[in-house]
């Protein structure tokens, strides 16, 4: 999908705080800006073909096998490879759920199925998508729920996407157990973790049969020079670089009940620092989002293009405590128009 993704304020020339993406902009970047600057005259040289430097780096950090790792063009690359590699593939997509896991396996010829609930997966599944938090949800599949599924569904091959997982508590599975299975695939993405989604940089990890299946179809010097110099970076200041989970929970939730005294909203549950709102007016989120953009310089989501979801849904991301007080003003504004 090219467009319908959030963050599409290049639309809308005038936004002031933008809730529409889940990339969390509170980090101080400043050092890796002062990295990339002295990494520019790279562009004038090839990087590495398969991005080494980051593959090791990530083997370190993880404990595992280099042989594991394939460091990607932002976690969509990654889906578009895995589409490609179990192309044809009876493949269930647990939704609703990030668009491009059913657009990259359309575009690959699997047939897809959505269901609701990962009790619902089919036992003729051969390939299954889940996101973990999810996104647009919020929800987190707990460890347990995880491994009893890779376990009883062993034809089954599992990507669970875990871009999110720095977002919530104890979300991230522990990849020396997960590498014990045949038929899981996880992802990252470090766009999301350190807010960096114009560079592009992700990767995915399994067992070496699979990593191997993957890689097959990679193209030389997907991930850019610069991209590498500033994952390089990053995976060395990973300690110093993480975000205050609580504190970003804590605004999530004050701004959660802030929206939900309005009686024509229905404030969703989540896990992390996003979540769905539903409206109950019989007006649309579209509405919402025309009205907040050019009459206050605000952006949301509109969720109505998620499969499973209609036109009454919207996704916010929490952003500074000033911030979401202008977006809660503003769209009580709206609703008692």
């Amino acid at each position: 999908m090219i467009n319908g993704h959030g963050d599409d304020r290049y639309q809308y020339p005038k936004i002031t705080a933008d809730f529409s993406s889940n990339v969390y902009h509170q980090l101080d970047l400043s050092t890796l800006k002062q990295v990339l600057i002295e990494h520019l005259s790279d562009i004038h040289h090839y990087p590495e073909p398969d991005a080494g430097a980051i593959r090791c780096l990530l083997a370190a950090r993880y404990g595992i096998d280099e042989q594991c790792i394939g460091v990607t063009n932002g976690a969509t690359e990654a889906i578009y490879l895995i589409a490609q590699a179990f192309r044809g593939s009876k493949t269930t997509i647990v939704s609703p759920v990030f668009s491009e896991y059913s657009d990259a396996c359309q575009i690959h010829q699997h047939q897809v199925q959505h269901v609701f609930a990962l009790q619902e997966i089919p036992p003729q599944t051969e390939l299954c998508w889940l996101c973990s938090p999810n996104n647009p949800t919020g929800d987190v599949y707990t460890e347990q729920q995880l491994f009893a599924l890779f376990e009883n569904y062993s034809q089954v091959v599992f990507v669970v996407d875990q871009s999110y997982a720095d977002f919530a508590i104890n979300a991230e599975l522990p990849i020396e157990k997960v590498l014990q299975y045949n038929n899981v695939i996880i992802l990252h993405s470090m766009t999301k973790q350190y807010a960096i989604p114009g560079l592009r940089l992700g990767y995915f990890m399994t067992c070496q049969s699979l990593a191997a299946k993957i890689n097959h179809f990679r193209m030389p010097w997907s991930v850019n020079s610069v991209a590498i110099a500033a994952g390089h970076y990053l995976l060395n200041q990973y300690n110093n670089l993480k975000i205050d989970l609580i504190l970003l929970l804590q605004y999530t939730q004050q701004l959660q009940q802030e929206l939900a005294v309005f009686r024509a909203l229905e404030v969703l549950p989540s896990c992390t620092h996003y979540f769905l709102v539903k409206l109950l007016n019989g007006r649309t989120a579209a509405e919402l989002k025309h009205y907040l953009a050019h009459q206050h310089h605000l952006l949301i989501r509109d969720a109505a293009n998620f499969v499973g979801l209609d036109t009454r849904y919207f996704r916010i991301a929490t952003q500074t405590p000033e911030q979401n007080q202008a977006l809660v003003a503003a769209v009580g504004e709206w609703l008692h128009d």
